[in-house]
C-alpha cells in the first residue's frame, strides 16, 4: 500500500524577498519549491518531487488567513489525499488535501474545504501544477494559497505512478507532513 510523505523545509516560511515589504507577487518568491512530496510504499521511498507547501499567495483575494499571513498552509501532521478529484479551475489531474488542519488550526474537511461560521465554503487545498492558462506554460514560481504545487511534468509523473499502484478517482491515500 502506498502513502505520501511531505518534507517541508523550515526555510520555506522565509518566502519574502524583502521582509520589510508587503506580501505580493513581486516579493513572495524567495525559497520557492524547496519542499518534497514523496510517494512511498510502506516505509520505502519510491520517488520524490520538489514542491511548494507554504502559502506564499497570501495577499489580495487569498488574504484569508486568521492568525499569520501564511496561515492557510497545511500544518505538520497527518492528512489524507483524495486522488483524481474534478479539476475545478486547474490544469491537469489534481488531488485534494483532506482531513487535516492548517497552521491557523482550522479544519480542512473531506472535500479539501473549510466551512466558515457563516456557512461559506472555502476550498483550495489541492495538489496541482504550476501551469498558467494565461501563458500556456508553467510559471517561474509556485503561488500557493495552501496547496502543494509541483511542475506540470512532475505532476504527470506523480499521477502515472499513482495509476501504476491502481489508484483511481476518489481513492484515499494516507499522508504525513513533517518539517525538517
Amino acid at each position: 500500500m502506498i502513502n505520501i510523505r511531505v518534507e517541508r523545509r523550515r526555510i520555506s516560511y522565509d518566502f519574502r524577498a524583502d521582509p520589510n515589504k508587503p506580501d505580493s507577487f513581486a516579493n513572495n518568491w524567495k525559497n520557492n519549491s524547496l519542499d518534497k512530496i514523496i510517494i512511498r510504499e510502506g516505509n520505502t521511498d519510491i520517488v520524490y518531487f520538489n514542491c511548494q507547501t507554504v502559502a506564499n499567495y497570501c495577499f489580495g483575494d487569498h488574504a484569508t488567513a486568521s492568525t499569520v499571513a501564511h496561515g492557510e498552509t497545511v500544518a505538520p501532521g497527518q492528512f489524507t489525499v483524495q486522488a483524481f478529484v474534478p479539476p475545478r479551475a486547474f490544469h491537469g489531474e489534481i488531488h485534494a488535501i483532506t482531513r487535516t488542519r492548517d497552521i491557523d488550526g482550522e479544519w480542512i474537511d473531506h472535500e479539501g474545504m473549510q466551512t466558515t461560521i457563516g456557512g461559506f465554503q472555502n476550498g483550495r487545498w489541492l495538489i496541482h501544477d504550476l501551469f498558467s492558462f494565461n501563458t500556456g506554460s508553467d510559471t517561474n514560481y509556485a503561488w500557493s494559497a495552501g496547496c502543494f504545487i509541483m511542475s506540470s511534468a512532475e505532476l504527470a509523473l506523480f499521477n502515472k505512478i499513482l495509476r501504476t499502484y491502481a489508484i483511481k478517482s476518489g481513492d484515499l491515500i494516507a499522508g504525513l507532513l513533517i518539517e525538517v
